[in-house]
C-alpha cells in the first residue's frame, strides 16, 4: 500500500501521467542524444563503452526527473517511489526468488516463441556478451544489466509510472499498461511478450511488497542469470 501523500488519502500520488511522459521523453532524449554525440565525435569507441555512456545518460535523466517531480516539486522523499531501506533483507530475499521465477518464465515463453518465429539477429547488448572473450569483458554488461538498468528502469516504470497509471485507470490497467510500455521501449518485437510478462511480474512484486528494492533485486537477478547463461553457454558448445 502506498504512503499517504495528499490530504490523508491512501493511494494518491502527487504526480500525473503528463509528468511521467516528460521524464520518459527526457530519458529517451538523453539516450539517443548521447548515442548521436558518440557517433559523430567518438565513432571509434568500442561498443561496450558506447552502451555504458548511453546507459549512464539515461539513468541520470531518470534520476534527475524523479528528483524534480518527487523531491523538489512535491517535497517528498524517495519513499514516495517505494525506496525503503528499512526492510532491505526481506526485499533482497523476495527479489532474488522473484527474479529467478521471472527468469524461468521468460525462458519458457521465449523458447515457445522461437518455435513459431524465424531466427533473429542478436540485439547489440547481447552481442557484447557473445563477443566477450574473457570474464573481464563482462564487467560493463554486468554493471549495466545488474545495476544501472534495474535501478533506473524500476524507479521509473514501477515506482513512478505504474502508480500513476494505477491511480488513473485502476490496478489491472496500471499493471498491464506499465508492462506494455516497458516492453515496447526495448524495441525488440521477438522479445516483446516475454518482456511484457516480466514487467507485469516486476510490478506485481512491487505492489505486494510496497518496496521498489524488491523489483530492483528481481530485475538484477533476472538480467545477471541471463548474462552468465549466455556467456557460459557459448563456451560449452
Amino acid at each position: 500500500m502506498l504512503v499517504k501523500f495528499m490530504t490523508g488519502e491512501t493511494g494518491k500520488i502527487p504526480w500525473n501521467l503528463w509528468q511521467c511522459l516528460l521524464v520518459l521523453l527526457g530519458m529517451l532524449a538523453a539516450g539517443y542524444g548521447t548515442a548521436l554525440l558518440v557517433r559523430f565525435f567518438a565513432s571509434g569507441l568500442p561498443l561496450a563503452y558506447r552502451y555504458l555512456l548511453v546507459g549512464l545518460a539515461q539513468g541520470a535523466a531518470v534520476l534527475g526527473g524523479l528528483h524534480y517531480f518527487v523531491r523538489k516539486k512535491n517535497g517528498l522523499s524517495l519513499e514516495a517511489v517505494g525506496l525503503k531501506a528499512a526492510v532491505l533483507p526481506r526485499a533482497i530475499a523476495v527479489g532474488l526468488g522473484g527474479g529467478l521465477a521471472l527468469f524461468l518464465l521468460l525462458v519458457i515463453v521465449g523458447s515457445l516463441l522461437q518455435l513459431f518465429l524465424p531466427d533473429q539477429a542478436p540485439q547489440p547488448f547481447t552481442e557484447l556478451i557473445i563477443n566477450a572473450r574473457q570474464p573481464r569483458d563482462l564487467v560493463i554488461p554486468l554493471f549495466l544489466g545488474a545495476f544501472v538498468a534495474p535501478v533506473s528502469e524500476e524507479l521509473y516504470f514501477r515506482g513512478f509510472l505504474f502508480p500513476a497509471l494505477k491511480n488513473r485507470y485502476g490496478f489491472a490497467w496500471g499493471l498491464v499498461g506499465s508492462a506494455l510500455i516497458f516492453a515496447f521501449l526495448h524495441l525488440d518485437l521477438v522479445r516483446f511478450l516475454p518482456l511484457a510478462l516480466g514487467g507485469i511480474g516486476l510490478a506485481y512484486l512491487y505492489e505486494r511488497t510496497g518496496n521498489i528494492l524488491t523489483a530492483i533485486v528481481a530485475h538484477a537477478t533476472w538480467n545477471t542469470i541471463m548474462i552468465f547463461l549466455l556467456y557460459f553457454a557459448l563456451r560449452w558448445v
